[in-house]
């Protein structure tokens, strides 16, 4: 709730004493010549000046009512400025002392502000170009148009243009039949035919569009980001011409298979940091209420879709990093939707030891995803193993983040010897390309270490290690991490 200025109280009761002062005076003047029957030109003034007085101070009472009531709708959040036509910061940029922190997710609310002080200060050239290309990449966000999973030319088996459609990456065409079907698994290649459906193009566009204005409005208070914003949630999520069904039945379809596919619901990972998005949205007076409520609605039906589908359910015992993404959806999802027991229970059942799990929850345990060395087994049997470590690792790191919420500490939690710490010492001088990594890998790397670099420094301060990883893997062509302008500041 946004707090009334200490002054204004202070002119209140000054007025409202000068009011009773006033009154009191001009009326006793008047009873007294009334009494004495007096009727000449001092008792006419006297009259004059009681109302005179009067209206002096309405008018003052008036002012001081209405820019108290008109508090609640300026944004309050900061006096930051930005130049409308290039985004660059102002020099008279300021941050407020008395903003509340956003209740995300996944991101750390006390890294934000500390961001955001870094980013206003703008007292060195990394953190004025991180600033300035996040803006620049918002403004011409600004003139995009929005897109819609109504757009596909090619439907879903259930023919419902609102139903979410792609093909599984890894699939090919089956050389050992006249018509190619059932289509065959090719690990690590990706078959371009996936691109032909615009589903996951237009969407995966969409999550990035709302998280980029997000933070643009996060750091300028400027309403247009936030507009835009809304209106591409709006498209995709609530619109009756151009919503998407709460669900991904028909997600990473494999052709020739008359059947849904579970690990689809890798499809719907990203969709977890729109909720960070809606958060620090959610905080300005200017964030509609219906936008809020529908998708609260939609996130409801999609979380009962996850935990209560078949898919579902043969997805959440998935070991590898499918099964961990499958956690990190239904725990922030459930945390969005303020059912922090149910977050506490998925998290928790994860943490559990081996003679303590049963068979059921045996695949979410962290100690069978971590060996005590670091390395994570179910990723090492992939051809593309040490991108897929580190895509499980960035998983783990998205779900300690969520424990974290909630009062669970899993960053520097450990069992059986191994742990989420564990796996960032193992991994991270294969990602650096500082050893020869032991395992398959049949393509070039494709996640960059800066951003596990980063998010050690921010967890685990005053490192060395990370600091000199962080240092090696820096690059100007940073991807829009909100945690990089600190880590900058620890390398610089």
């Amino acid at each position: 709730m946004t707090s009334i200025p200490r002054w204004t109280s202070v002119l209140h009761v000054f007025v409202l004493c000068l009011f009773s002062v006033s009154t009191t005076t001009s009326k006793f003047y008047l009873i007294r010549c009334a009494r004495k029957k007096i009727t000449n030109l001092s008792c006419t003034n006297g009259l004059y000046a009681y109302w005179k007085s009067l209206k002096f101070v309405t008018v003052v009472l008036v002012v001081t009512f209405t820019y108290i009531l008109i508090q609640p709708i300026i944004p309050s959040w900061s006096s930051v400025t930005a130049n409308a036509s290039n985004g660059l910061l102002q020099e008279n940029t300021t941050v407020s002392n008395d903003r509340e922190l956003p209740q995300t997710t996944i991101l750390d609310p006390s890294l934000l502000v500390e961001t955001r002080n870094i980013i206003m200060q703008h007292n060195d050239s990394i953190t004025e170009n991180f600033y300035n290309r996040l803006i620049g990449e918002a403004q011409t966000i600004l003139s995009k148009r929005t897109t819609s999973v109504t757009e596909k030319t090619q439907f879903p088996p259930s023919g419902n243009k609102h139903d979410f459609y792609s093909l599984a990456a890894y699939e090919w065409p089956n050389p050992n039949t006249t018509n190619g079907l059932p289509y065959v698994s090719r690990d690590g290649q990706i078959n371009p035919e996936i691109y032909t459906i615009s589903d996951k193009k237009y969407m995966d566009e969409m999550i990035h569009a709302v998280k980029t204005l997000s933070f643009a409005y996060y750091f300028t208070d400027d309403s247009k980001y936030l507009t835009k914003a809304q209106e591409f949630l709006r498209v995709w999520f609530l619109n009756n011409d151009t919503y998407m069904n709460p669900n991904l039945d028909f997600a990473e379809i494999v052709r020739g298979k008359n059947e849904t596919n579970p690990s689809g619901i890798m499809e719907g990972r990203p969709l977890v940091e729109l909720l960070d998005s809606v958060k620090l949205m959610k905080q300005s007076p200017l964030w509609d209420t219906e936008v809020q409520r529908g998708l609260e609605n939609w996130f409801s039906a999609y979380l009962d879709w996850l935990l209560n589908s078949d898919s579902g359910r043969i997805e959440s015992k998935k070991m590898n990093n499918h099964g961990t993404y499958y956690t990190v959806q239904t725990s922030s999802i459930a945390l969005f939707l303020n059912k922090t027991d149910l977050t506490k229970d998925i998290i928790e059942s994860s943490m559990q030891s081996l003679s303590s799990a049963t068979i059921d929850e045996v695949s979410k345990l962290i100690a069978v995803k971590i060996r005590p060395d670091g390395s994570q087994p179910f990723e090492l049997r992939r051809t593309n193993s040490l991108d897929y470590s580190m895509i499980n690792l960035l998983a783990l790191f998205d779900l300690a983040s969520i424990a974290e919420r909630v009062g669970i500490d899993l960053w520097n939690y450990e069992i059986h010897g191994s742990g989420i710490r564990e796996a960032l010492d193992y991994v991270l001088p294969y990602a650096l390309k500082k050893q020869s990594w032991p395992h398959e890998q049949i393509n070039q790397i494709k996640y960059r270490a800066d951003n596990l670099a980063c998010q050690a420094i921010v967890q685990y301060q005053d490192n060395e290690m990370y600091i000199e990883a962080y240092k090696s893997a820096y690059r100007e062509n940073q991807s829009l991490n909100v945690y990089f302008p600190i880590c900058n500041q620890a390398i610089s």
